[in-house]
């Protein structure tokens, strides 16, 4: 398999940032900033990567850490951060920004575009680090980010690679230190050397399981936490995939059948996915389909796993998942247009993604710990394959996993900090039951759940206000939620043009 079709695979993986906490001494967000160590630089204009930032007014730069943080020694990698500053005189308590993936960067997520983070640069600084291996902190990167994955490849199975291989091993880096308490401990350096005292985090998806490390290791440090589609280190990464993706899909399963429109567009909905399902099974379907962008005709061979796939993919996003019962509907009836155009638009997360980072977090952490060929509850009324989804992700693994790590690592993260918890009612991956387990351990949290809301919440209605209020205040017991029974399902797609009319609802 070439690395495009690799980084189809791993496009779904969990986009499952980092965290933060309180020191029991004094009020953190009191304290006077230290002298920086780090001097930043106006972000170019005439550096691509730069130029959204120095449009914002930010500042740019990098720092170099160990390579190897325990040994000291060896190869140096630079850090890419930047910082953009407070629009007011800065609180001296800035706000870090973690992305998940794992393998996403910070600097490539569009921050600035969700209403919160403006809200907060009002008074405090907006502080960027892409995670080593990611963005331009020595990515490992398996497909560049000019590269498009081709159509037609979208629909193959993997299968090994040799140039897969032969790309790993011509990587400038040692990709067992590619780890998330390294990185860590890479945050920890940064935010001493930029003089700040203490911070502020949020974190999306894989960022909240960094937001935990960080917080176990640096807890000192922060000030107040916001976790968003919530990794606690108990949940096993990859292999309650399936279980949570039963659920979502269940849940919008049941919510066709009570819904009068839906029943009536697409009736049976659940005997014909699991009809799609045990067909493809038994014999891939070759079909025609136009492409998504382009209307040309294209042949490819539909595999089950390539539909599995999609439809985990599609129930991150509440719109996406939208068209779920319309791409089944068709597809029995052998028209697969309609998961062509999901599986496109999906593609192009895989471009955001250093999957070479993403394998050395997970071969080396969560996957070191599951058997690949353990038994399963799977049945035939399965959607999902706990089987299929572990052997893909573990898939090179043995090109990434250095020493294991110890059974401790992933004991529960138990902390006085304030800390803002949320999760989304209809989320694939990180299902609210993994946040209400988090909110135990955090003792001074609230844990939120955001009605017909997927994977990340935060740009859901009034949760903005929310994280805006418990980080300025840094008090959960402040947070008001009436609001929430504002925010519904995303109405179904009956055709490819829209969905229900919302009139009649």
């Amino acid at each position: 398999m070439n690395r495009n079709q690799f980084g189809k695979i791993l496009k779904t993986g969990i986009s499952i940032g980092v965290f933060a906490l309180m020191s029991s001494c004094g009020s953190p967000g009191d304290r006077a900033k230290s002298t920086p160590k780090l001097v930043l630089s106006p972000c170019s204009l005439e550096i691509e990567e730069q130029r959204e930032f120095a449009e914002l007014g930010a500042l740019c730069g990098k720092y170099e850490v160990w390579e190897d943080r325990e040994a000291q020694k060896g190869r140096r990698i630079a850090l890419n951060v930047v910082v953009i500053p407070a629009l007011a005189k800065a609180k001296p308590d800035p706000v870090f920004l973690l992305a998940g993936g794992p393998g996403q960067a910070a600097t490539e997520v569009p921050w600035m575009q969700m209403p919160w983070v403006k809200k907060l640069r009002r008074y405090r600084d907006i502080v960027l680090m892409d995670q080593r291996g990611t963005g331009a902190s020595n990515p490992l990167d398996f497909i560049k980010p000019d590269e498009k994955i081709p159509f037609k490849e979208l629909f193959k199975p993997s299968e090994r690679d040799p140039e897969v291989e032969e790309l790993i091993k011509s990587f400038d880096a040692d990709v067992t230190k590619y780890t998330t308490d390294i990185a860590m401990d890479d945050l920890n350096e940064v935010r001493d050397a930029l003089g700040y005292d203490t911070i502020n985090i949020y974190g999306g998806s894989y960022g909240t399981r960094a937001a935990f490390i960080y917080l176990r290791r640096h807890e000192n440090t922060v000030r107040s936490l916001v976790i968003d589609g919530v990794v606690p280190m108990e949940m096993k990464i990859v292999d309650v995939f399936a279980e949570d993706g039963e659920r979502a899909i269940g849940l919008l399963l049941s919510h066709c059948e009570n819904d009068q429109e839906c029943r009536k567009a697409f009736p049976n909905l659940r005997k014909k996915l699991h009809e799609l399902i045990s067909s493809l099974e038994e014999k891939p379907a070759r079909v025609q389909l136009k492409h998504p962008r382009t209307g040309a005709p294209v042949t490819v061979t539909v595999h089950v796993e390539t539909i599995r796939m999609t439809l985990f993919s599609a129930l991150y996003d509440t719109q996406r998942t939208a068209l779920i019962p319309l791409a089944v509907e068709r597809a029995h009836g052998g028209d697969f247009s309609i998961f062509g155009a999901l599986m496109e638009m999906a593609s192009g997360n895989s471009e955001m993604i250093s999957t070479g980072m993403q394998k050395a977090v997970l071969c080396n952490e969560d996957l070191a710990l599951l058997d690949e060929d353990a038994e399963s509850d799977e049945s035939d009324r399965s959607v999902f394959s706990r089987s299929h989804m572990v052997s893909s992700f573990n898939e090179y693994c043995d090109c990434f996993r250095g020493a294991p790590k110890l059974a401790s690592y992933f004991d529960p993260v138990v902390s006085d900090v304030p800390a803002l918890v949320l999760s989304g009612e209809l989320d694939p991956v990180t299902p609210p039951r993994w946040g209400e387990i988090a909110s135990k351990n955090l003792k001074n949290s609230r844990h939120v759940v955001v009605p017909g809301t997927g994977h990340g919440v935060s740009g859901s209605g009034c949760v903005s206000d929310m994280i805006v209020t418990h980080i300025e205040n840094a008090s959960p017991a402040e947070i008001e939620t009436e609001c929430l029974d504002k925010i519904k399902r995303f109405p179904v797609f009956l055709t490819n043009t829209g969905p229900i009319a919302t009139e009649k609802r």
